[in-house]
């Protein structure tokens, strides 16, 4: 027997009748219709058929994977309401900008300024767990439901504390 001939055998014979007519069987079927699963890439250069296509949050069209950033299929609307946060290349602070503000014209006020105005100030809301003797300071406290002190991951269950209420 030559090498490149599929062996005759009734298990592959069988695994090829059944796979033709579970296809058949889900061609024609009512309830399921595969043949119209998936979506069209949107991009007029790839109309690519995807199984798992990707909605753009900007112009709200569906795109395959490679088209699914709004800078790789060209998007009218990705300008509008960026909500990047720019960084002066002088003194790499963080610059406030609204979400229609151009980021060019605030970062030239800004260096304008003497990197002074427009900054964005960093925030001094850390609290030091509420716990006798622990030193953890948290940005983010967990609030004791029973108590309503303020507590480190350590100690946020009023059994970690020994909540007196």
């Amino acid at each position: 027997a030559a090498d490149d001939e599929r062996p005759s055998s009734l298990f592959f014979d069988s695994v090829h009748v059944l796979s033709e007519s579970f296809v058949s069987a889900m061609a024609n079927s009512q309830k399921v219709d595969l043949m119209n699963l998936g979506q069209h890439c949107s991009a007029s250069s790839c109309r690519r058929l995807d199984f798992l296509p990707f909605k753009c949050e900007k112009c709200q069209k569906t795109f395959c994977s490679n088209h699914r950033q709004p800078t790789n299929h060209s998007c009218q609307n990705a300008e509008e309401g960026d909500a990047r946060v720019p960084i002066c290349p002088l003194c790499n602070q963080m610059i406030i900008k609204g979400r229609n503000d151009d980021v060019n014209v605030q970062v030239d006020r800004h260096i304008m300024s003497g990197c002074r105005d427009l900054v964005v100030q960093a925030t001094k809301d850390r609290v030091r767990c509420a716990k006798k003797n622990c030193r953890q300071i948290e940005p983010f406290p967990f609030t004791c439901l029973k108590c309503r002190r303020k507590y480190c991951v350590r100690h946020r269950h009023y059994q970690d504390h020994a909540c007196v209420v």
